[in-house]
């Protein structure tokens, strides 16, 4: 018989240890609509929310699937039970691909720190002379110990290597505890020393989608694919900012360019491309998509409040108000003072 074990730690306000018997020690870090979760079995990256979501996993290797053992005098159910058993796609230990270079810079946001080096050897350098002139106790020892406490404090206030790698640092783990605007503001001093570092890139999109600075995030985006290849979660993230920003024939560009089949992402790939027919006023179109959308369902939650009403929307714009009734119905059921559907429902 199998032992499976999985147990939590919390050991910060939004980081916590996790153990299991198939993934091994992992950390899981993020907040409400961000989180990135790493173990044995790679990195999953989350974001999202209002119904629109992100999910990925990335990882090196595959889940080895067990052999087929000889069947003998065994119940027929019991048999069919493990087949089946078999064929499901377990999202904890199946995944789509092993993560290129770019991809795994996304490590970062689990705080890893970027090395500074040469700090690293004036501080040894400087042990290394103390303890050189403990034991000597001469003139040339403490000259030497002079020089070198006169190197370290000059790197340490003039130079810009060590602004931008400090400051790098100093962001990500404000990124972590949720204090955007500081970590943008430290962020745009390290982009100005290094405007085409690609954590720097990388961790700024983030920032300025979380701050709903949706022009800042497509210019960030843009000077990333200057020099590398956007990711997946890139085109995710700039669909979404061109549609709030009304570039609609844009956004729909960059979200068909994300092609996971994972059902989160889908739905909100449809959603997007819902809301960009919509503006475009191209009412079939967009109610096409929304169709897509687990619009039927009868229980309400703040994803189909979302779905409900772009479709009721988009059926109403287009003329179709007995349809549109019914589901912004259920939207002003749910929620009355959502968005405008006291207007849109008056309009019916």
């Amino acid at each position: 018989m199998g032992i499976s074990f999985r147990k939590s730690f919390k050991i910060g306000k939004n980081t916590r240890i996790n153990l299991s018997r198939g993934g091994g020690i992992g950390f899981s870090t993020g907040f409400k609509g961000f989180r990135i979760s790493k173990n044995n079995y790679g990195l999953r990256v989350s974001l999202g929310g209002k119904g629109i979501y992100y999910t990925k996993w990335f990882t090196k290797k595959k889940k080895k699937r067990k052999e087929k053992k000889k069947i003998k005098d065994r119940d027929i159910n019991k048999v069919e039970q493990e087949i089946e058993e078999e064929n499901v796609i377990d999202p904890e230990t199946d995944f789509e691909r092993i993560p290129t270079e770019d991809e795994q810079a996304l490590l970062l946001y689990l705080g890893s720190p970027i090395r500074n080096y040469i700090l690293y050897f004036l501080f040894i350098t400087l042990l290394g002379l103390g303890i050189y002139g403990f034991i000597e106790k001469t003139l040339l020892s403490y000259i030497l110990i002079g020089v070198n406490v006169l190197l370290l404090g000059l790197y340490l206030f003039k130079s810009k290597l060590n602004y931008y790698i400090f400051g790098l640092n100093r962001s990500i783990s404000l990124f972590e505890k949720n204090r955007f605007d500081k970590a943008y503001m430290i962020l745009k001093k390290c982009l100005a020393i290094k405007p085409r570092s690609n954590k720097a890139l990388i961790l700024m999109m983030f920032t300025t989608f979380k701050l709903e600075k949706y022009q800042e995030t497509v210019n960030y985006i843009d000077a990333y694919k200057k020099d590398y290849a956007p990711l997946e979660v890139m085109n995710f993230m700039e669909g979404v900012a061109l549609c709030e920003l009304g570039h609609y024939e844009e956004a729909i560009s960059a979200i068909e360019k994300v092609y996971s089949e994972e059902e989160d992402i889908k739905y909100s790939k449809y959603k997007i491309l819902g809301d960009c027919y919509t503006g475009l006023k191209e009412y079939d179109r967009a109610i096409r998509w929304y169709e897509e959308l687990p619009v039927k369902e009868d229980e309400m939650n703040d994803d189909l409040l979302e779905y409900k009403y772009g479709l009721g929307k988009a059926l109403l714009l287009s003329g179709k108000k007995k349809r549109a009734f019914s589901y912004l119905m259920e939207v002003y059921d749910y929620r009355a003072d959502y968005e405008d559907v006291k207007e849109l429902m008056s309009q019916i």
